[in-house]
């Protein structure tokens, strides 16, 4: 990675340490997934415009350079809209992240590898179908659709469009489904395979934050079973107590590694070589950042399942993290099938 994407995360963690103790972090996390206030704060810091090119007003550092910011997301616990400010305003040449950070929201039916979240079309300008789960619906100023090929972007409030506010099992996301009944999109994205391209982005960004979900739950296990005593000596000191951290250790590097490895490729990578690339780490990050947090749960005992320890709210974001553009089994078919395919170049 560039030494300046390094700088900018430094910058992010510096940040976040500071203004998102403890009590803070678990009241955003209590709070639905979504904070006008902290979406806000964010956008007035310039971090939605990490990746929008200089002439539409952003800082110009490539996709890749969100994937160290996503890191130090995961491992501060940062609930909202990170994925969608700051990577559609990036590939979405027609999208400006919005002053006050109103998101766009993704409204794509790709979001499941089983594609059992639903269906779009697109006939001319007008839109027919739904998509049960998408990012953020119910807070956004402007949907941006994956229609088959197409890509569009659509008024929330706009005749034929429903949005329905929906519970949510991430605590750092807010969800809604939508459903259009002859709904007209106000802009065409003439960008072959910029659905795609938002999709292989998706899950590379997804996976750095799993990646720093891992890092932060081992970092406070590790603080935890330093200071927690039992028989007169911290329990961290116990052999089947090292192994455990130690195998936490181990998969929370590696996925780390893996992480900036698939960034430094993905830079130049052609549309199947990125969707591999991304496909590999999310599948990866999904089976590992999982395991790390049980661990950890594990190695806290009972105070590991409340709410009042940070691990448990780790554990519910990786699960859920987990299956969003695919978990690990999904993205193995997906990947044996694009290695499979007839015509592909070694």
């Amino acid at each position: 990675m560039a030494e300046h994407d390094d700088d900018f995360a430094s910058a992010v963690d510096d940040y976040l340490t500071r203004s998102h103790p403890g009590d803070r972090r678990r009241a955003l996390l209590d709070g639905g997934g979504w904070d006008a206030g902290l979406a806000s704060e964010l956008a007035e810091l310039g971090w939605y415009s990490l990746a929008v090119p200089r002439v539409r007003g952003g800082l110009g550092a490539p996709p890749a350079g969100l994937g160290p910011v996503f890191l130090q997301y995961g491992r501060h616990l940062l609930p909202g809209p990170l994925l969608e400010n700051s990577l559609l305003p990036a590939l979405v040449e027609e999208l400006a992240p919005a002053a006050d950070g109103t998101p766009p929201a993704l409204v794509d039916p790709g979001a499941s590898v089983t594609g059992d979240l639903g269906s779009v079309t697109l006939t001319g300008r007008e839109l027919a179908g739904s998509v049960a789960a998408v990012r953020f619906a119910a807070q956004a100023g402007v949907l941006v659709v994956v229609a088959g090929a197409m890509v569009c972007l659509v008024d929330p409030a706009a005749p034929g469009v429903h949005v329905e506010p929906l519970a949510s099992a991430d605590p750092g996301v807010a969800f809604g489904s939508v459903s259009f009944d002859g709904a007209v999109a106000h802009t065409l994205v003439p960008d072959d395979g910029l659905g795609d391209r938002i999709r292989s982005w998706a899950r590379l960004l997804l996976a750095c934050e799993l990646g720093g979900l891992a890092r932060g739950a081992l970092d406070r296990t590790v603080a935890h079973v330093g200071r927690r005593e039992q028989f007169g000596r911290p329990i961290g000191g116990f052999q089947a107590v090292k192994h455990l951290a130690a195998d936490m250790s181990a998969r929370s590097t590696g996925l780390h590694n893996l992480c900036l490895a698939a960034l430094d490729d993905a830079g130049g990578a052609s549309p199947p070589e990125l969707d591999l690339i991304a496909s590999t780490a999310k599948a990866h990050a999904a089976d590992a950042a999982v395991r790390v947090c049980e661990d950890a749960i594990q190695l806290h005992g009972g105070m590991g399942f409340t709410t009042e320890t940070d691990v448990s709210w780790y554990y519910r974001r990786a699960l859920a993290l987990r299956g969003w553009y695919g978990d690990e089994t999904e993205l193995r078919h997906h990947i044996g099938a694009a290695l499979l395919a007839p015509g592909r170049q070694p």
